[in-house]
């Protein structure tokens, strides 16, 4: 019933298991962790909320035809109340995010304007655009990393490494999404290429996003498994793309947000039970 409310259903909640991956790979790396990366990672869910809510205001008519159940689109919150919404979670999250890292405050802001209105504004819809519109998403994860790691430690090279292998793993797998959503887009790479086309293309970008997770494997000792795992998901998403990614979208997604979700979380935990066997030793 608490996930059924429209307030909640439009932050659509099991897309931001992404934040949470991304702090967790972020922190793996710095080797740190405490109440703050809790705290960052609420303020990285309500500014990723909020951004789905400014792309729901706009995309009202299309959602219509494509998520005619969507708490705006069905009518169930108002555009004016979503506005409302909107300002309150990003207000919350700047808010938490300056008390942390006036650097995360920078982040999140940036991540506001680069994924919430050039992404989804009528004025610059880089949403219709593909590859501007991963690029898009990319980048806005990318930053949070930097965001996080800020709380901790300078920004430096290392901080720069690890936003980037996020920017190639979310750039390489977010072309996945477009498949879903066919029936109602403008533009997107199904449309551009075919469907035939822009499965071939997707199954080779995701390859890509093993090459950083095999370098962060052997600079950081961490075991195989977060790739394994990388490899075996991969294959379950080539695999529904060889055969009929339309038809069943949204299992597709699903794939395709455990590809860039479960890796991270593997090097956290591989991190955490080797620190475990240590300290029992």
């Amino acid at each position: 019933m608490f996930l059924k409310n429209p307030y909640i259903s439009i932050l659509k909640l099991k897309s931001s298991v992404v934040d949470l991956s991304v702090v967790a790979v972020t922190c793996t790396v710095l080797g740190t962790w405490d109440y703050r990366a809790a705290i960052g990672i609420i303020a990285g869910i309500l500014i990723h909320g909020a951004c789905d809510i400014i792309n729901d205001i706009y995309d009202v008519e299309i959602d219509k035809i494509c998520k005619p159940n969507g708490a705006i689109a069905s009518g169930q919150i108002s555009e004016k109340n979503a506005w409302k919404y909107m300002f309150l979670l990003i207000s919350a999250a700047l808010i938490i995010s300056f008390n942390l890292s006036f650097i995360l405050f920078t982040c999140l802001l940036t991540g506001i304007i680069v994924g919430g209105i050039m992404y989804s504004h009528p004025s610059f819809r880089l949403k219709d655009k593909p590859g501007m519109a991963m690029a898009n998403m990319g980048l806005c994860f990318a930053l949070e990393s930097i965001g996080i790691w800020s709380i901790y430690s300078p920004v430096n090279i290392e901080s720069l490494m690890v936003a980037a292998y996020i920017f190639i793993l979310v750039f390489s797998l977010t072309f996945m999404k477009d498949f879903k959503d066919v029936a109602g887009d403008i533009n997107s790479l199904p449309l551009l290429l075919g469907i035939r086309k822009a499965a071939k293309v997707c199954s080779a970008l995701a390859i890509l996003p093993l090459i950083p997770i095999l370098y962060l494997i052997v600079k950081y000792n961490y075991s195989y498994l977060s790739a394994i795992l990388y490899i075996a998901l991969i294959a379950g998403c080539i695999r529904i793309l060889m055969g009929n990614p339309v038809a069943h979208g949204h299992r597709f997604k699903n794939w395709m947000i455990l590809a860039l979700t479960v890796p991270n979380f593997s090097m956290f935990f591989d991190v955490i039970i080797l620190s475990l066997y240590r300290y029992i030793m």
